[in-house]
């Protein structure tokens, strides 16, 4: 009897953990709002990886602040050549908010925190794991369209004040050789695979 209630046990498990993934899948489907994505996600991380979770709240971060882990790679890119330009800081809210992180709002509260005052590496290293999670739950051309998503935000920041006269004349991108290695590493991070380990 035991060994039936066991097996009943892990279907119910089973059952509610393809049911978060089907939430999360859901919002990063639908384009929704940075905030909803990050509280699907939440969701699935309290359940498939606790540690993560834990890190993740270690860094100050809540359910009304988690938004701002997704969008750390800009900010990642942003401090690239040491300092973060106003042109750069500009790019990065336009793309927050063209996400639902408003002015105002917990989550760009955080993202003004990190522009004036690099965070740690750990937080951008956290936020490729909690970007890898949310991949985890799509296809793969889904997670590759994603992947280019985010590289995409990032260059944008990067050429947002760089390049000069050269890129006036179409001889460089106006990315850097700091913001190029920033830009390669996450693009190699989050095409490292989905983290699958529970």
């Amino acid at each position: 009897m035991s060994d039936l209630m066991k097996q009943r046990e892990r279907a119910f498990e089973a059952d509610y953990f393809r049911k978060q993934d089907e939430k999360l899948l859901a919002k990063l489907r639908e384009r929704a709002g940075l905030q909803e994505i990050a509280k699907a996600l939440a969701a699935k991380m309290r359940i498939d990886d606790v540690a993560l979770m834990h890190r993740v709240s270690q860094l100050g971060l809540d359910r009304d602040t988690g938004a701002a882990i997704l969008l750390a790679p800009l900010v990642q890119v942003a401090w690239a050549e040491g300092e973060v330009t106003q042109r750069e800081r500009e790019v990065v809210f336009e793309i927050a908010e063209a996400r639902g992180v408003t002015r105002g709002t917990p989550a760009h509260k955080q993202l003004e925190a990190w522009l004036k005052t690099r965070p740690s590496d750990e937080v951008f290293e956290i936020a490729l794991e909690v970007l890898r999670v949310a991949e985890g739950v799509l296809t793969p051309a889904e997670r590759e369209a994603r992947i280019k998503e985010v590289v995409r935000a990032c260059e944008l920041v990067a050429r947002a004040s760089g390049g000069g006269l050269g890129r006036l004349l179409g001889l460089s991108s106006g990315i850097d050789g700091a913001e190029a290695s920033v830009l390669e590493a996450i693009s190699a991070k989050l095409r490292s695979g989905p983290r699958t380990e529970r």
